[in-house]
Formats: C-alpha cells, sequence, structure tokens
C-alpha cells in the first residue's frame, strides 16, 4: 500500500478514537487505489464539538480527519433517508453499540471524506468547485458501502461487513435491556457495591452476550476479584471477547495484558499491553507495561519505560511509585538505588498522602538507611492507618518488634 501518514492526538475527557489505523488500512485495501490517491494523511483527533462533527478534510483535499467521540453516542441523526440503523448494527430509538459506530466510521465517514477528495471538474479554479461537494460525497460513500459489502470479506473483525440477520435478531431480542443492566452495574461500580454491580454486568451480557463495555467492567472485575470470584483465566476469556468486539477499549486491553502476564504469556502481554499504550493519553498504560517487565526481569527496560510515563505525566503517582519499587526490587539494591527509591516514594506522597502503598513502600525503603528507623516506623503505621488490612506494613512492623529489621525479607 502506498505509503499515507497517520497522526494520532490523543482525546480528553472520556472520550477516545472508535476505530484504529489498522482498520482504515483495511477499508482502503478493499477500494481501488484511484480513488484515494490523493490522500497523505489521516489524522485522528479530538474535535468532534460534542459528537456533532464525526470527520473532516483538510483545506488542500488531501488529508482527512476522524474525530473522537463520547462513550455514549447515537449516530441516527447522520443516517440519509436510504440507510437504515440495522445495517451498521443498530437499532431505532436506543443508544448504538460500539459496533455499529465502528461500521458507520469505517463505512459511511471515512468513504464520505474520501468523497471529497474526488475531483468533479478539473477545470474548476474554485477547490469547492473542483472537488466533490456533501451531496455527491455521501452519494460516493453509499455507492462504495453497497459495492464492497455486496460480497463477503474474510475478515477476523465483524466490523468489515454488514450486520447479519442473527446480529439484529440478538440486538432487537435483548440490546436495550441490557445496556440498562450494564448503565446499572456502572453506577453500583462507582459505589463500590461490586456484588451488586457483577450481577448486572452479568445480566447484561446474559441479554446480549456482544455488548463489549459490559464485558470489559465484568473482566475487569474478574481479574480483581471484587464481586465475584477472582479467576485470571476467566477474566482473560471475557477481556479478550470484549477487546475482538471493540478494539479501543482501553481497561480491557491494558487488563487483559496484566491477566496474560500474570499467567507466564509474556509474548501475547507485550502486545496487549503495546496496544493499550496507543490507546492511552496519561501515561498509565506505560508504566503499568514498565511494572510488568520488572516482574518478568527486564529492568533496562522497566526503567525506560518508567522515564517515559513521567515524561508524559510529571504527576502519575501510580508511575513515580511503581519506579521507585523497581528500584527497590530489581536486584539487590545499593545505596544509590535506595536514595533515588526514596525520593520517587516521597514525591509520590507529596502528590498523594493517603497512598497507603507509598508510605509502605518508603518505611521499607527507610529500613535500610542508618538511623532513619523511627521515620520507616511512621511510614508503616500510617499505610496501617489508611488501609488496616494491610498486611506487608504489619508484618514489617511485628519484624521490627521482634528485632529483624531487614526489608528484603517477604
Amino acid at each position: 500500500m502506498r505509503r499515507i501518514v497517520f497522526t494520532h492526538h490523543p482525546p480528553r475527557c472520556d472520550r477516545r478514537h472508535l476505530v484504529t489505523e489498522a482498520e482504515v488500512r483495511v477499508v482502503l485495501g478493499r477500494l481501488p487505489e484511484r480513488l484515494w490517491e490523493r490522500l497523505a494523511a489521516v489524522h485522528f483527533n479530538d474535535r468532534s464539538r460534542g459528537g456533532r462533527l464525526l470527520g473532516y478534510v483538510g483545506r488542500m483535499r488531501d488529508e482527512i480527519s476522524l474525530c473522537a467521540l463520547p462513550p455514549r453516542v447515537s449516530l441516527a441523526a447522520f443516517l440519509t433517508r436510504s440507510q437504515s440503523p440495522t445495517r451498521f448494527g443498530a437499532v431505532r430509538g436506543c443508544q448504538w453499540p460500539a459496533l455499529a459506530v465502528r461500521r458507520f466510521l469505517l463505512y459511511d465517514v471515512l468513504l464520505h471524506e474520501l468523497g471529497h477528495l474526488q475531483v468533479v471538474d478539473g477545470r474548476a479554479r474554485k477547490t469547492r468547485r473542483r472537488f466533490a461537494s456533501e451531496t455527491r460525497a455521501q452519494e460516493f460513500a453509499e455507492s462504495w458501502c453497497r459495492e464492497v459489502w455486496s460480497r463477503p470479506f474474510d475478515h477476523p473483525d465483524p466490523v468489515h461487513n454488514p450486520a447479519p440477520a442473527e446480529e439484529i435478531a440478538a440486538l432487537r431480542g435483548g440490546w436495550r435491556d441490557s445496556h440498562g443492566h450494564y448503565k446499572q452495574g456502572l453506577v453500583r461500580e462507582k459505589a463500590r457495591r461490586y456484588e451488586e454491580a457483577a450481577a448486572m454486568l452479568v445480566r447484561a451480557v446474559g441479554r446480549y452476550p456482544g455488548h463489549a463495555r459490559a464485558l470489559e467492567r465484568l473482566g475487569v472485575l474478574t481479574y480483581a476479584g471484587k464481586g465475584t470470584a477472582q479467576s485470571t483465566v476467566g477474566a482473560i476469556e471475557i477481556l479478550d471477547a470484549a477487546v475482538r468486539r471493540e478494539p479501543t477499549l482501553l481497561d480491557a486491553t491494558l487488563f487483559l495484558g496484566m491477566a496474560l502476564s500474570r499467567e507466564g504469556r509474556e509474548a501475547e502481554a507485550r502486545s496487549c499491553f503495546e496496544r493499550a499504550m496507543l490507546l492511552d493519553a496519561y501515561g498509565i498504560a506505560i508504566a503499568t507495561y514498565a511494572d510488568a517487565l520488572a516482574d518478568w526481569g527486564r529492568f533496562a527496560e522497566a526503567e525506560a519505560l518508567f522515564r517515559k510515563a513521567l515524561r508524559r505525566n510529571p504527576r502519575s503517582v501510580l508511575a513515580i511509585r511503581d519506579y521507585g519499587r523497581c528500584l527497590m526490587d530489581a536486584r539487590d539494591p545499593g545505596a544509590d538505588d535506595v536514595g533515588r527509591a526514596i525520593v520517587l516514594f516521597e514525591r509520590a506522597l507529596a502528590l498523594d498522602p493517603t497512598d497507603d502503598a507509598s508510605h509502605y513502600l518508603l518505611g521499607r525503603s527507610l529500613l535500610l538507611v542508618d538511623g532513619e528507623q523511627g521515620r520507616a516506623i511512621e511510614h508503616l503505621e500510617r499505610a496501617l492507618q489508611i488501609r488496616p488490612a494491610h498486611e506487608g506494613a504489619a508484618e514489617r512492623l511485628a519484624e521490627i518488634a521482634a528485632g529483624r529489621d531487614d526489608p528484603r525479607e517477604g
């Protein structure tokens, strides 16, 4: 395929990109190259104006921008009279499933913007007259959508084919109820009523098994053992189903990588972490990947990624704290490693004084420094005050009381 530049501008708040560079390339590969020979760049940006704008073309008609969208959206207002929501995998009168939104972005919005790149009057001096107008661009989109969907396309992602009859039947039979249960599950999860949240999410998946975001939240709870039995293998199965349905789900991709890492499936975990890094605007995925690398003994890679995470977000308590833990746990720490770790833990506590993990890790590190046992005990006791169930802090305090203060034991 001819070289096209792709740029990614991380969206803010809860908006996110629902399609990826790879998916755009698949669509272009299904079209004659003459239709996109002018295309020089595709930009993923955050200029949807609250979901009112899905995409647009550059002034020179050689670049396309696709916009990030909020998590809850219905695209019925963007349909023309000749289009039906069921063709994309949605039903009238309610929010669209993510799979339907992705289909519409790829096989209507992208094709519409490509339509604007088509020359209709080569002799015209004004750009708006030389290239296809809104009407002709939409005609182009619908015509080529019918063309590429007129024959089955062998691809594991269902986004590249029209919604089949069984998908529409499942939507009509259970999507509304499923989405209602999902929203109730979110409310209960935010309130930390995890058992009720898990029950609602199980109902959501039962009513419509393809609800990617319900699968995502259920997989996260299963991984953490909150409200349901903890199962890494079960979490992998649930999260993999969510990612296959909606590849741009950050939490599903990130927790799938963590679950695969916990099972020792390093190559698959790396692939998930690398995809998560592309989806994450705040550096959490980078820090999580670095933490996994440290667990695998890849300490040089881990330090490089921790530094990258802190360049992305210097105020990330997770990255700062885990970087310090990596320095302490990567090898038998020397004075320099201990000093650097202590600085990092103190920096994390300056940002969040209520972080029990940072108090514990700082206390553990201070036990290696002569004359700092008193301050170490203060931080270990503070960790227990914040989280009375903190077993590590309780064990260290018991060891100190018994005269054993080597923080590298246990």
